[in-house]
């Protein structure tokens, strides 16, 4: 039997309660960045993965993945408004303070907040061109 780690369909992400295991199978519904932000801090995610019987991964990556996706979710649900970046930042902010030491969550929230001001100065680069 083959376990995924993690769920994720656009707007939806489970996430494998590592914990409870080998004894139950239970997917947590992960549906903002404080449901992630929880599952981290109580290491749901951060226990090996066994993805596929010869496959062995670490759970850094997983903390990553699933910081950067339930801002995902939560984007796509509306959360930012008219400021996502400071959304996104704030966000980040609070999912790497979860588990301080997890080097992998804190380069992607590094490159994710790279991307997201890049994209917004693009943005609003283009719409200032369009004015004059």
């Amino acid at each position: 039997m083959t376990l995924e780690a993690i769920r994720y369909k656009a707007g939806s992400l489970q996430v494998l309660n590592q914990l409870l295991l080998p004894h139950q199978t239970v997917y947590d519904e992960i549906r903002s960045v404080q449901n992630a932000y929880e599952a981290i801090k109580s290491m749901k995610p951060l226990c090996a993965t066994i993805v596929h019987p010869m496959c062995y991964r670490e759970g850094a990556p997983a903390i990553a993945i699933v910081g950067c996706l339930s801002l995902a979710v939560e984007l796509r649900a509306g959360a930012g408004g008219d400021d996502p970046v400071t959304f996104i930042r704030e966000s980040l902010c609070h999912l790497t303070s979860a588990r301080p030491t997890a080097v992998n969550m804190g380069r992607a929230a590094r490159e994710l907040m790279e991307f997201a001001e890049n994209e917004s100065m693009e943005k609003n680069s283009s719409s200032s061109e369009r004015d004059l």
